[in-house]
Protein backbone atom coordinates (compact mmCIF):
# COMPACT_ATOMS: atom_id res chain seq x y z
CA UNK A 1 0.00 0.00 0.00
CA UNK A 2 1.48 3.59 -0.87
CA UNK A 3 1.76 6.47 1.57
CA UNK A 4 -1.31 8.25 0.64
CA UNK A 5 -3.39 4.56 1.16
CA UNK A 6 -1.79 4.40 4.71
CA UNK A 7 -2.85 7.96 5.66
CA UNK A 8 -6.44 7.09 4.40
CA UNK A 9 -6.64 4.33 6.31
CA UNK A 10 -5.78 6.33 9.90
CA UNK A 11 -7.94 8.91 8.73
CA UNK A 12 -10.89 6.61 8.34
CA UNK A 13 -11.51 5.84 11.78
CA UNK A 14 -11.15 9.70 13.26
CA UNK A 15 -13.80 11.01 10.72
CA UNK A 16 -15.81 7.79 11.26
CA UNK A 17 -15.52 8.76 14.96
CA UNK A 18 -16.42 12.57 14.34
CA UNK A 19 -19.79 10.81 12.76
CA UNK A 20 -20.62 8.86 15.34
CA UNK A 21 -20.35 11.69 17.67
CA UNK A 22 -22.63 14.05 15.62
CA UNK A 23 -25.24 11.55 15.50
CA UNK A 24 -25.14 10.91 19.54
CA UNK A 25 -26.02 14.28 19.75
CA UNK A 26 -29.02 14.05 17.81
CA UNK A 27 -30.30 10.88 19.07
CA UNK A 28 -31.73 10.05 22.32
CA UNK A 29 -35.24 10.31 23.93
CA UNK A 30 -36.03 13.40 21.22
CA UNK A 31 -34.55 13.93 18.13
CA UNK A 32 -32.42 17.77 17.85
CA UNK A 33 -31.13 18.62 14.57
CA UNK A 34 -27.12 19.69 15.45
CA UNK A 35 -28.27 22.52 12.98
CA UNK A 36 -31.16 23.95 14.79
CA UNK A 37 -28.52 24.28 17.63
CA UNK A 38 -25.77 26.05 15.35
CA UNK A 39 -28.34 27.99 14.05
CA UNK A 40 -30.00 28.93 17.55
CA UNK A 41 -33.27 27.86 16.26
CA UNK A 42 -33.96 24.91 18.73
CA UNK A 43 -36.07 25.41 21.99
CA UNK A 44 -33.99 26.53 25.38
CA UNK A 45 -34.58 23.09 26.80
CA UNK A 46 -33.13 21.52 23.68
CA UNK A 47 -29.75 23.72 23.94
CA UNK A 48 -30.06 22.32 27.28
CA UNK A 49 -30.27 19.35 26.75
CA UNK A 50 -27.13 18.98 23.45
CA UNK A 51 -24.89 21.03 26.32
CA UNK A 52 -25.51 20.19 29.49
CA UNK A 53 -26.18 16.09 28.81
CA UNK A 54 -25.32 14.93 25.86
CA UNK A 55 -21.85 16.88 24.67
CA UNK A 56 -20.44 15.99 28.14
CA UNK A 57 -21.55 12.61 28.30
CA UNK A 58 -20.27 12.06 24.74
CA UNK A 59 -16.57 12.99 25.62
CA UNK A 60 -16.45 11.14 28.52
CA UNK A 61 -17.37 8.37 26.53
CA UNK A 62 -14.85 9.00 23.96
CA UNK A 63 -12.41 9.18 26.91
CA UNK A 64 -13.28 6.33 28.35
CA UNK A 65 -12.94 4.28 25.65
CA UNK A 66 -9.55 5.94 24.38
CA UNK A 67 -7.94 5.54 27.88
CA UNK A 68 -9.58 1.57 27.67
CA UNK A 69 -7.84 0.97 24.10
CA UNK A 70 -4.80 2.29 24.33
CA UNK A 71 -3.97 0.47 27.81
CA UNK A 72 -5.23 -2.80 26.66
CA UNK A 73 -2.79 -2.12 23.25
CA UNK A 74 -0.04 -1.46 25.96
CA UNK A 75 -0.72 -4.28 28.26
CA UNK A 76 -1.32 -6.65 25.69
CA UNK A 77 2.64 -5.50 24.44
CA UNK A 78 4.01 -5.58 27.88
CA UNK A 79 2.88 -9.07 28.88
CA UNK A 80 2.57 -10.56 25.44
CA UNK A 81 -0.55 -11.99 25.75
CA UNK A 82 -3.16 -11.34 23.34
CA UNK A 83 -5.85 -11.30 26.31
CA UNK A 84 -4.78 -8.78 28.57
CA UNK A 85 -6.72 -5.67 29.35
CA UNK A 86 -6.75 -2.84 31.23
CA UNK A 87 -8.14 -5.11 34.43
CA UNK A 88 -5.40 -7.72 34.79
CA UNK A 89 -3.72 -5.19 37.21
CA UNK A 90 -6.53 -5.38 39.63
CA UNK A 91 -7.79 -1.91 38.93
CA UNK A 92 -11.36 -2.61 38.02
CA UNK A 93 -11.58 -4.84 41.98
CA UNK A 94 -10.09 -1.75 43.31
CA UNK A 95 -12.10 0.74 41.92
CA UNK A 96 -15.27 -1.33 42.59
CA UNK A 97 -13.73 -1.68 46.33
CA UNK A 98 -13.33 1.74 46.54
CA UNK A 99 -16.74 3.12 45.38
CA UNK A 100 -18.65 0.41 47.77
CA UNK A 101 -16.31 1.73 51.10
CA UNK A 102 -17.64 5.35 50.04
CA UNK A 103 -21.35 4.26 50.84
CA UNK A 104 -20.09 3.23 54.45
CA UNK A 105 -18.19 6.33 55.56
CA UNK A 106 -19.83 9.42 57.09
CA UNK A 107 -18.69 11.45 53.98
CA UNK A 108 -20.29 14.49 52.41
CA UNK A 109 -20.65 15.40 48.62
CA UNK A 110 -17.22 17.10 47.28
CA UNK A 111 -17.76 20.19 45.20
CA UNK A 112 -15.54 19.11 43.10
CA UNK A 113 -16.20 14.96 42.82
CA UNK A 114 -18.53 13.09 44.17
CA UNK A 115 -17.35 10.29 46.65
CA UNK A 116 -18.01 7.64 45.21
CA UNK A 117 -15.83 8.70 42.08
CA UNK A 118 -13.09 9.88 44.51
CA UNK A 119 -13.07 6.55 46.66
CA UNK A 120 -12.99 4.44 43.04
CA UNK A 121 -9.91 6.49 41.61
CA UNK A 122 -8.16 6.00 45.28
CA UNK A 123 -9.15 2.24 45.26
CA UNK A 124 -7.81 1.38 41.55
CA UNK A 125 -4.87 3.88 41.91
CA UNK A 126 -4.31 1.49 45.67
CA UNK A 127 -4.99 -1.72 43.38
CA UNK A 128 -2.35 -1.13 40.89
CA UNK A 129 0.07 -0.05 43.90
CA UNK A 130 -0.34 -3.27 45.94
CA UNK A 131 0.54 -5.16 42.55
CA UNK A 132 3.60 -3.33 42.45
CA UNK A 133 4.29 -3.62 45.83
CA UNK A 134 4.15 -7.52 45.78
CA UNK A 135 6.33 -7.84 42.54
CA UNK A 136 8.79 -6.01 44.09
CA UNK A 137 8.57 -8.00 47.40
CA UNK A 138 8.96 -11.23 45.24
CA UNK A 139 12.04 -9.71 43.24
CA UNK A 140 11.14 -10.64 40.12
CA UNK A 141 10.66 -9.03 36.52
CA UNK A 142 8.33 -11.56 34.75
CA UNK A 143 5.09 -10.60 33.47
CA UNK A 144 3.85 -14.04 35.37
CA UNK A 145 4.40 -12.78 38.74
CA UNK A 146 2.93 -9.66 37.61
CA UNK A 147 -0.13 -11.72 36.36
CA UNK A 148 -0.71 -13.76 39.21
CA UNK A 149 -0.30 -10.59 41.05
CA UNK A 150 -3.15 -9.03 39.65
CA UNK A 151 -5.48 -12.17 39.73
CA UNK A 152 -4.93 -12.38 43.53
CA UNK A 153 -5.06 -8.66 44.41
CA UNK A 154 -8.18 -8.16 42.12
CA UNK A 155 -10.04 -11.07 43.70
CA UNK A 156 -8.96 -10.14 47.12
CA UNK A 157 -10.75 -6.81 46.54
CA UNK A 158 -13.77 -8.31 44.69
CA UNK A 159 -14.28 -10.50 47.50
CA UNK A 160 -14.41 -7.48 50.16
CA UNK A 161 -16.86 -5.94 48.19
CA UNK A 162 -19.23 -8.97 48.05
CA UNK A 163 -19.12 -9.01 51.58
CA UNK A 164 -19.79 -5.05 52.39
CA UNK A 165 -22.37 -5.42 49.67
CA UNK A 166 -24.04 -8.60 50.83
CA UNK A 167 -24.18 -6.73 54.66
CA UNK A 168 -25.57 -3.59 52.74
CA UNK A 169 -28.32 -4.82 50.78
CA UNK A 170 -30.36 -1.27 50.34
CA UNK A 171 -27.37 -0.05 48.21
CA UNK A 172 -26.63 -3.21 46.03
CA UNK A 173 -28.72 -1.97 42.66
CA UNK A 174 -26.98 1.44 42.52
CA UNK A 175 -23.61 -0.14 42.65
CA UNK A 176 -24.75 -3.35 40.46
CA UNK A 177 -25.40 -0.47 37.60
CA UNK A 178 -22.15 1.26 38.71
CA UNK A 179 -20.45 -2.28 37.89
CA UNK A 180 -21.72 -2.39 35.03
CA UNK A 181 -21.05 0.44 33.72
CA UNK A 182 -22.84 3.69 32.50
CA UNK A 183 -22.49 7.41 31.87
CA UNK A 184 -25.50 8.31 33.28
CA UNK A 185 -26.07 11.72 35.49
CA UNK A 186 -22.50 12.38 34.14
CA UNK A 187 -21.65 15.32 33.13
CA UNK A 188 -18.84 18.34 32.62
CA UNK A 189 -17.76 18.03 36.08
CA UNK A 190 -16.54 14.77 35.70
CA UNK A 191 -15.02 15.45 32.02
CA UNK A 192 -13.04 18.71 33.94
CA UNK A 193 -11.71 16.47 36.61
CA UNK A 194 -10.10 13.42 35.10
CA UNK A 195 -9.64 15.14 31.47
CA UNK A 196 -6.02 16.13 32.33
CA UNK A 197 -4.75 13.00 33.90
CA UNK A 198 -6.27 11.17 31.19
CA UNK A 199 -4.61 12.98 28.84
CA UNK A 200 -0.96 12.78 30.54
CA UNK A 201 -1.83 8.62 30.70
CA UNK A 202 -2.74 8.88 27.09
CA UNK A 203 0.91 10.57 25.87
CA UNK A 204 2.73 8.24 28.13
CA UNK A 205 0.76 4.82 26.60
CA UNK A 206 1.96 6.25 23.01
CA UNK A 207 5.40 7.08 24.46
CA UNK A 208 6.50 3.22 25.03
CA UNK A 209 5.86 2.20 21.43
CA UNK A 210 8.92 2.09 20.29
CA UNK A 211 10.23 0.08 23.30
CA UNK A 212 7.09 -2.41 23.34
CA UNK A 213 8.38 -3.20 19.53
CA UNK A 214 11.71 -4.41 20.38
CA UNK A 215 10.15 -6.34 23.84
CA UNK A 216 7.88 -8.64 20.80
CA UNK A 217 11.44 -10.68 20.72
CA UNK A 218 11.32 -11.40 24.33
CA UNK A 219 12.52 -10.24 27.20
CA UNK A 220 16.16 -11.85 27.00
CA UNK A 221 16.63 -10.61 23.60
CA UNK A 222 15.20 -7.37 24.67
CA UNK A 223 17.58 -7.06 26.94
CA UNK A 224 20.41 -7.76 25.21
CA UNK A 225 19.69 -4.83 22.32
CA UNK A 226 19.97 -2.21 25.22
CA UNK A 227 16.11 -2.54 26.38
CA UNK A 228 16.18 -1.56 30.33
CA UNK A 229 13.27 -4.31 30.97
CA UNK A 230 12.33 -2.91 34.58
CA UNK A 231 12.27 0.57 33.50
CA UNK A 232 9.50 -0.30 30.70
CA UNK A 233 7.36 -2.42 32.69
CA UNK A 234 7.53 0.08 35.87
CA UNK A 235 6.51 2.97 33.20
CA UNK A 236 3.69 0.73 31.70
CA UNK A 237 2.19 -0.50 34.82
CA UNK A 238 1.98 3.41 36.32
CA UNK A 239 0.89 4.84 32.82
CA UNK A 240 -1.55 2.31 32.16
CA UNK A 241 -2.38 1.82 35.86
CA UNK A 242 -3.49 6.01 35.68
CA UNK A 243 -5.50 5.43 32.36
CA UNK A 244 -7.40 2.20 33.84
CA UNK A 245 -8.02 4.20 37.01
CA UNK A 246 -9.77 7.10 35.26
CA UNK A 247 -11.54 4.99 32.06
CA UNK A 248 -13.21 3.71 35.25
CA UNK A 249 -14.31 6.50 37.46
CA UNK A 250 -15.30 7.72 33.96
CA UNK A 251 -18.09 5.40 32.93
CA UNK A 252 -17.66 2.66 35.63
CA UNK A 253 -16.51 -1.22 34.83
CA UNK A 254 -17.08 -1.54 31.51
CA UNK A 255 -15.66 -4.79 29.74
CA UNK A 256 -13.57 -6.19 26.25
CA UNK A 257 -13.12 -2.56 24.91
CA UNK A 258 -9.47 -2.79 26.06
CA UNK A 259 -9.24 -6.53 24.96
CA UNK A 260 -11.12 -6.51 21.10
CA UNK A 261 -9.79 -3.19 20.52
CA UNK A 262 -6.45 -3.90 19.64
CA UNK A 263 -7.18 -6.83 18.16
CA UNK A 264 -9.03 -4.99 15.50
CA UNK A 265 -6.30 -2.38 14.91
CA UNK A 266 -3.86 -5.10 15.02
CA UNK A 267 -5.95 -7.36 12.35
CA UNK A 268 -5.88 -3.43 10.17
CA UNK A 269 -2.95 -1.69 10.53
CA UNK A 270 -0.36 -4.50 12.00
CA UNK A 271 1.33 -5.17 14.93
CA UNK A 272 3.71 -1.72 14.93
CA UNK A 273 2.82 -0.10 18.51
CA UNK A 274 3.42 3.46 17.22
CA UNK A 275 0.31 2.91 14.71
CA UNK A 276 -1.48 0.05 17.12
CA UNK A 277 -1.50 2.29 20.47
CA UNK A 278 -2.79 5.45 18.89
CA UNK A 279 -5.28 3.44 16.58
CA UNK A 280 -7.00 1.10 19.49
CA UNK A 281 -7.30 4.89 21.57
CA UNK A 282 -9.40 5.53 18.21
CA UNK A 283 -11.49 1.96 17.78
CA UNK A 284 -11.85 1.86 21.71
CA UNK A 285 -13.18 5.74 22.03
CA UNK A 286 -15.55 4.57 18.72
CA UNK A 287 -16.75 1.41 20.21
CA UNK A 288 -17.65 3.07 23.03
CA UNK A 289 -19.32 5.73 21.83
CA UNK A 290 -21.85 3.39 19.42
CA UNK A 291 -22.07 1.13 22.40
CA UNK A 292 -23.55 4.47 24.73
CA UNK A 293 -25.29 5.02 22.12
CA UNK A 294 -27.16 2.29 21.83
CA UNK A 295 -27.59 1.68 25.51
CA UNK A 296 -29.21 5.17 26.13
CA UNK A 297 -31.66 4.85 22.51
CA UNK A 298 -32.80 1.63 22.68
CA UNK A 299 -35.16 1.39 25.74
CA UNK A 300 -35.65 4.96 25.43
CA UNK A 301 -36.68 6.99 27.65
CA UNK A 302 -35.36 4.34 29.99
CA UNK A 303 -31.68 3.07 28.75
CA UNK A 304 -29.31 0.30 29.59
CA UNK A 305 -25.88 -0.28 31.31
CA UNK A 306 -23.05 0.06 28.51
CA UNK A 307 -21.14 -2.76 29.90
CA UNK A 308 -23.84 -4.56 29.13
CA UNK A 309 -23.69 -3.84 25.20
CA UNK A 310 -20.29 -3.93 25.26
CA UNK A 311 -20.22 -7.12 26.66
CA UNK A 312 -22.58 -8.47 24.11
CA UNK A 313 -20.36 -7.52 21.53
CA UNK A 314 -16.91 -8.31 23.35
CA UNK A 315 -18.13 -12.13 24.13
CA UNK A 316 -18.80 -13.01 20.43
CA UNK A 317 -15.62 -11.28 19.43
CA UNK A 318 -13.58 -12.85 22.40
CA UNK A 319 -14.64 -16.07 21.39
CA UNK A 320 -13.31 -15.47 17.88
CA UNK A 321 -9.85 -14.72 19.11
CA UNK A 322 -9.86 -18.21 21.46
CA UNK A 323 -10.46 -20.47 18.35
CA UNK A 324 -7.90 -18.34 16.47
CA UNK A 325 -5.37 -19.13 18.43
CA UNK A 326 -6.36 -22.64 18.91
CA UNK A 327 -6.01 -22.98 15.07
CA UNK A 328 -2.65 -20.83 15.21
CA UNK A 329 -1.29 -23.43 18.45
CA UNK A 330 -2.55 -26.31 16.34
CA UNK A 331 -1.06 -25.29 13.15
CA UNK A 332 2.42 -24.84 15.56
CA UNK A 333 2.34 -28.39 16.36
CA UNK A 334 1.40 -29.34 12.94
Amino acid sequence: MNKKGRVFLLIVPCVLLVLCGIVAVCIGTKFISPFSVLLQTCSKTDFLVITKIRIPRILLSVMCGALLGGTGAVFQGLFRNPLADPGIMGVCSGATFGAVLSGLLPVAAFSILSPTTLFAFAGALLSAACVFFFSKIFHENSSVTLLLSGTAVGTFFSAVASIILLTHESDLHSFYVWTTGSFNGKGWREFYVFAIPSIISLVLLEGSARHLDVLVCGEESAQTLGLNYKVLRNYVLVSGSLAAACAVCSGGIISFVGLIAPHIVRKIYGPLHKVLIFESMIFGALLMLAADTVARTVVAPSELPVGIITSLIGVPCFILILVKMSGAHAGGRA
